[in-house]
């Protein structure tokens, strides 16, 4: 069982997998994120460990919706170190066992970089498909706000 004392040595950890995108993550904001996933959903967060040494987790969350259980959100990520030898594949592996085992999903759905190529390619190799007639969107919060007076 994964604890919020686990979350200091996996905060720069999560900060080192995402240095070679566009979000600025640090120490702190990391593990506010990571305790807010230990929160939300603490049956479906796992480690991943090399020779004791933690390097990596993966998470989501389970939401009834119309046509049963859907996996949503999710994050999972390893050391760069590490990364290349199969870890993040076993850790989802045993993520999404636990996860049928106690939810019995129909789907998972999350969203990822476009324009990377990675990791939209690796999602896509193991079975993950664009929906069409979805988009993500976003609002400043402000600009919300005084659009909304």
């Amino acid at each position: 069982m994964t604890k919020i004392s686990d979350l200091t040595l996996l905060a720069p950890i999560f900060v080192r997998a995402y240095q070679h995108t566009e979000e600025k993550w640090s120490d702190k904001t990391a593990h506010a994120y990571l305790s807010n996933w230990l929160t939300r959903q603490p049956d479906l967060i796992f480690l991943a460990e090399c020779n004791k040494k933690l390097v990596g987790a993966a998470m989501v969350a389970a939401r009834p919706w119309w046509d049963g259980n859907h996996l949503i959100d999710g994050e999972f990520f390893v050391d760069p170190e590490h990364q290349k030898q199969s870890v993040a594949k076993k850790l989802l592996q045993h993520l999404i066992e636990i996860a049928n085992e106690r939810y019995a999903p129909v789907y998972w759905d999350t969203w990822t970089f476009r324009e990377a190529g990675f990791p939209l390619s690796w999602y896509k190799r193991i079975g993950f498909e664009e929906i069409e007639e979805w988009i993500m969107i976003r609002a400043d919060m402000k600009k919300l706000l005084t659009n909304l007076h």
